[in-house]
């Protein structure tokens, strides 16, 4: 967001969250509820932003009729191709709109060619990933930054639907920052993210954040 920066939109959030609800008991009953997205499968052309290909659509339309069967009021997605085309087909069977957050875009918001986890698999940078090397993965990477702004992005959803159930699209490695950051995991990377898995977040009235899933996949079989 122009003019704002990660810790004011943070704080924002969870004052705007606290305010849109009444006072009652902290529990996770009442609080608002997050899922989760990564993106479906990319396709090509290689480049930066790749939109989805043809199982990445398929993987999206079963996240749409899945998502068809819940009460979701609001879809939010990363300006990135491959995150907004997920949630536009997720968003489709509910009739609902995606709005843009680009706080859940990925974390290398500047590399000039987007390779998946896969393909880069035989690489020293995918067998650095793989052997969990993770400041030779991700060398300029600031994870504290990368929570702060996802955090926000998810206190800023729950403010808009206090106590409802939203669905934010977004990118493996700012997912694995943010759900590593709330457990306080060690490692910023602990799981791989399925394409289109759900991740589930429930958000109490005082902005705290609590994961109730990691990388749901039933929804694909």
């Amino acid at each position: 967001m122009t003019g704002i920066t990660t810790s004011d939109a943070e704080t924002r959030g969870a004052t705007s969250l606290r305010q849109a609800t009444t006072d009652g008991h902290e529990t996770v009953a009442a609080a608002s509820k997050i899922i989760l997205v990564r993106h479906g499968l990319p396709g090509g052309p290689a480049g930066p932003d790749p939109g989805l290909g043809p199982e990445g659509v398929d993987q999206a339309r079963r996240l749409g009729s899945w998502l068809r069967g819940l009460p979701v009021v609001q879809v939010v997605a990363s300006s990135y191709m491959r995150a907004h085309e997920t949630a536009r087909h997720a968003a489709e069977p509910l009739g609902l709109d995606v709005r843009v957050d680009e706080r859940l875009r990925e974390w290398d918001s500047d590399r000039a060619v987007y390779a998946t986890p896969e393909a880069i698999a035989a690489t020293d940078r995918g067998r650095a990933f793989a052997e969990g090397r993770y400041d030779d993965f991700v060398p300029d990477y600031d994870r504290d930054a990368t929570a702060a702004r996802m955090r926000s992005a998810v206190l800023d959803a729950a403010a808009a639907a206090p106590g409802e159930l939203s669905v934010l699209v977004s990118h493996g490695g700012v997912i694995n920052t943010l759900l590593s950051d709330i457990l306080r995991a060690p490692s910023p990377f602990f799981f791989n993210p399925a394409y289109t898995s759900v991740s589930r977040i429930a958000v109490t009235r005082s902005g705290r954040l609590v994961v109730q899933s990691v990388n749901e996949t039933a929804h694909l079989g």
